[in-house]
């Protein structure tokens, strides 16, 4: 059997999955995984990468990321060999550290997103070993498990930098501890069972989990570059698919009622609304941070960083803001979708 494709294109979310080599432990102690954290978010600065949720097991571990520049294999590339460089010079282990090609399943829909995170996060405590464990023992283990980003999404410790807790507006809750003690109302209420859902869905598709309308998209992008009968490679959609910095600029003067000059000028007059338009050029151009900074007026790129961390920390805070980001981002895309239409 030929083994999955990839589908790469800008603001792809990705399932990701990689194991140790002939299943072997990867991770042997907190200061391994200390440093692949270390990796990690370097590699999401560099490849301008989108954490949303991960999982570290001795063998293996688990990612929910979105790649704005489309670069999936460039930053999982740069990751795997980061840390198996590590690997094999600490614990003097010659061959590879990970076992061929990592999964990347390709994600959409809030629903199965949110569910996503929920299969990584319970990923402690579906083990082998805690299969006859109560259920108090399993919530013990889980919420004082430290290679994971639950513990941040249930608000036992603080939110970590690393992670974008958008999804966590989709929780009933009105504040950041109402919506965090949702989540771990959410996850609890599946530490002993099957999210059937989630598990037809995996199964209905190699290559993307979402509903049918989706997957069938997936499906015949892939029939379409005759990939059946191929033994390697990716498909990379148009890169013409990228935003561009005035397509979000518009979309941000819009949702604001701001002004084109109100943005780019020096100073705060925009606000909210010019970090918000730094943070998502960012994410959707395939600009660097400095060409966004330069564009909105900033006097250096750290000025429009700040910002950035700015919008990112109080998403985690605010639904209504998430909430409008959302509509900003798919007014977007639907100017891509235009575009590339008419052309």
């Amino acid at each position: 059997m030929p083994r999955p494709w990839r589908i790469r294109f800008a603001g792809a979310k990705y399932h990701v999955t990689s194991r140790g080599n002939g299943r072997e432990a990867v991770f042997w102690n907190r200061k391994d995984e200390e440093r692949f954290l270390e990796q990690l978010d370097e590699a999401l600065k560099e490849d301008q990468v989108v954490l949303y949720a991960y999982v570290l097991m001795p063998n293996h571990y688990h990612l929910l990321v979105e790649t704005p520049l489309g670069n999936i294999q460039r930053f999982m590339q740069r990751l795997n060999t980061a840390y198996g460089m590590y690997f094999r010079y600490k614990h003097s282990r010659p061959g590879h550290c990970f076992q061929g090609r990592y999964g990347a399943t390709l994600v959409e829909g809030d629903d199965y997103i949110i569910r996503l995170t929920r299969y990584i996060h319970l990923n402690p405590v579906k083990v082998e070993r805690l299969k006859t464990k109560s259920r108090q023992e399993k919530l013990e283990h889980l919420n004082g498990y430290e290679g994971s980003s639950y513990r941040g999404y249930a608000g036992l410790i603080s939110p970590e930098a690393r992670i974008d807790y958008r999804w966590l507006a989709l929780m009933a809750g009105l504040t950041r501890r109402g919506r965090s003690s949702e989540y771990r109302q959410y996850i609890e209420g599946m530490i002993d069972g099957e999210d059937k859902e989630l598990a037809q869905a995996k199964e209905a598709s190699r290559y993307a989990i979402g509903d049918e309308k989706f997957r069938e998209m997936a499906r015949e992008e892939l029939r379409s570059k005759e990939i059946e009968m191929a033994l390697t490679g990716d498909v990379v959609w148009p890169e013409d698919e990228m935003a561009s910095i005035e397509m979000v600029e518009n979309a941000v003067k819009e949702s604001f009622r701001v002004t084109g000059e109100d943005l780019r000028c020096h100073g705060r007059r925009a606000g909210l609304a010019k970090a918000v338009a730094v943070e998502l050029c960012c994410r959707l151009t395939g600009r660097s941070q400095r060409e966004v900074a330069r564009y909105f007026g900033y006097r250096s790129e750290s000025a429009a960083g700040k910002q950035r961390r700015l919008v990112q920390a109080q998403l985690a805070e605010d639904k209504k803001l998430a909430g409008r980001i959302a509509r900003i981002e798919s007014a977007v895309h639907k100017g891509i979708s235009k575009k590339h239409h008419n052309e």
